[in-house]
């Protein structure tokens, strides 16, 4: 059958829970101070999937991917916050390796449909390893910045269309 992205049910709500805590818990193995363990609650994920926001990667009946596409981020991006599409949030079963890659390509094209021509993402700035991920998938770091009053963020956006 094959992967398949679609925007996420109420019934996804679990599932997205379950990889999100199994990264929390490799990044804090890994020292990495990115996801807080638990911040990320049922009832956010369940409104932010009844305003459209997130979207999965589904194998079969199997959860292998999640992220939340949205179309403004005044939080991260502030006066930059251009018609764009923001991914956050993006999360893959550790037993899909190489599927990220595809889920941003997937954000891509619905960006484009939407008609914009920006793809922009954030991290930590300490994760060196996903900023290296980024910049390896054609994003290009713009700016680093104190975001949510206390982390200190690297953002990052692709240019989308024929002509980039």
């Amino acid at each position: 059958m094959g992967i398949v992205i679609e925007r996420a049910v109420a019934g996804d709500v679990p599932e997205i829970l379950r990889i999100r805590r199994a990264a929390e818990d490799w990044l804090a193995a890994a020292g990495i101070r990115q996801w807080e363990p638990g911040w990320l609650t049922a009832e956010a994920v369940s409104a932010e999937i009844a305003g459209g926001e997130w979207q999965v990667a589904r194998d079969g009946a199997t959860l292998a991917g999640a992220l939340r596409l949205l179309w403004s981020d005044e939080q991260v991006w502030q006066a930059d916050n251009a018609f764009a599409g923001y991914v956050h949030g993006l999360v893959v079963d550790r037993r899909y390796t190489g599927l990220g890659s595809r889920m941003l390509d997937w954000a891509g094209d619905r960006v484009l449909d939407a008609g914009a021509r920006l793809l922009r993402l954030d991290c930590v700035s300490h994760n060196l390893r996903l900023r290296r991920y980024y910049l390896d998938r054609g994003f290009r770091e713009v700016d680093v910045r104190l975001c949510y009053g206390r982390w200190l963020m690297a953002l990052f956006e692709k240019r989308l269309g024929a002509d980039c």
